[in-house]
């Protein structure tokens, strides 16, 4: 069904109706060999010339929330509520960021008549709560009496990209961070008089330290599980604190960071978990700007309601399909075993701080913004 007043950034706007999806799934209940997608371990669905599911598997009902009536005619990601898939009037597959979804590409490819496998980073929401699906997507050509059909099958990848992220990136920290700490307390057993060592293994052991309670509480807050402790303190000895020990870490001159704010700001936030929201961005930050020199600025002002913004500027550009997919995990201009820092920013700061998370990337500067509650309280 040709609507010309659908808009697309990606694939095909056109559906059938529904009466036509319909005698289509007619047709397939007939196919007895299509039964046996129910034994197969993960999400099955097959789509017509349009994306939409004319018959899925019951793994895949489950995942949707949705019995097999209100599947079908559904785009997948309709089906499994994709933020995305509800930007245009035309659907999933329509909006300016399906370009970069795994999923939308291979659907897309399999219906011109080549298999593909992509991994797919989908963010969810349900009863208003927004979750991240990791998904594999395989796609298959599938002809059915003449007609151009997909197979689309879904297999959920959270766990093993999980793991290859501690194999590489955490656990490949922690044992720099211990080595460290191994080799500073040799030098010290060699050499007690020299006092310049000590700082530097207080450093190294609380930045090991705090590597480790940054990744307890990301799979605390994942499973819904993090404790929350708000108190109100003042923002600047709490900044500079923060920039010191993160300068220190990346061997950089705490002076490329310049401050702008009031002696009298205070912060209504949990001091530990805003220390991961902003290590993280000064982090991605300091690593920006080792190809873009320049200074980083970081501002703190406070609103006429009472809330408090921290931005963070530095020079470069996050790549524009970088950007489409900024807050999911493991997305990352550096590596694909990298990419939890923005992920986390946003988590923390508007599931659990009761914050909102910004950026913007032009005119060759970047800027990240997170704002805070209201610090309308008696400070501790």
């Amino acid at each position: 069904m040709s609507n010309p007043s659908l808009t697309t950034h990606f694939a095909s706007p056109e559906r059938d109706s529904l009466e036509v999806i319909r005698s289509l799934a007619g047709q397939l209940q007939q196919e007895t060999t299509l039964s046996l997608l129910n034994a197969v371990p993960m999400g099955v669905v097959l789509v017509n010339r349009h994306r939409q599911i004319v018959f899925c598997n019951d793994l895949f009902r489950q995942l949707s929330l949705k019995n097999k009536e209100e599947v079908l005619g559904l785009r997948p990601g309709e089906a499994l509520d994709c933020v995305n898939s509800c930007l245009e009037k035309a659907g999933c597959g329509c909006s300016i960021f399906c370009d970069v979804c795994g999923a939308a590409k291979a659907i897309v490819k399999s219906l011109d008549g080549t298999a593909d496998c992509e991994e797919c980073r989908m963010v969810r929401r349900v009863n208003e709560t927004e979750m991240q699906l990791d998904l594999q997507i395989f796609t298959r050509p599938f002809n059915l009496n003449g007609q151009s059909l997909t197979l689309v099958f879904t297999m959920d990848i959270s766990h093993e990209l999980r793991l290859r992220y501690l194999n590489r990136t955490f656990y490949h920290g922690l044992i720099n961070g211990v080595g460290g700490i191994s080799m500073l307390t040799e030098l010290i057993e060699a050499e007690p008089e020299d006092t310049n060592l000590f700082p530097l293994l207080v450093d190294s052991s609380r930045r090991t330290l705090k590597e480790v309670l940054y990744h307890r509480d990301l799979y605390a807050a994942e499973t819904d599980r993090l404790n929350i402790n708000m108190a109100l303190f003042k923002a600047k000895p709490y900044l500079e604190n923060l920039i010191g020990e993160e300068c220190r870490f990346k061997n950089t001159q705490p002076s490329c960071v310049e401050m702008k704010l009031e002696d009298d700001i205070s912060l209504f936030s949990d001091k530990r978990l805003l220390g991961h929201v902003l290590r993280n961005m000064l982090d991605n930050a300091l690593e920006a700007r080792e190809n873009n020199p320049g200074r980083i600025t970081l501002s703190c002002r406070r609103s006429k309601d009472g809330r408090t913004t921290i931005s963070l500027e530095n020079p470069g550009l996050i790549p524009e399909d970088i950007q489409k997919e900024l807050f999911k995990r493991y997305v990352s201009t550096k590596s694909r075993d990298r990419g939890l820092g923005t992920y986390v920013i946003k988590l923390l700061t508007e599931t659990y701080l009761n914050g909102k998370v910004n950026f913007n990337s032009r005119n060759g500067m970047t800027t990240f913004e997170i704002m805070l509650p209201s610090t309308t309280r008696t400070e501790a």
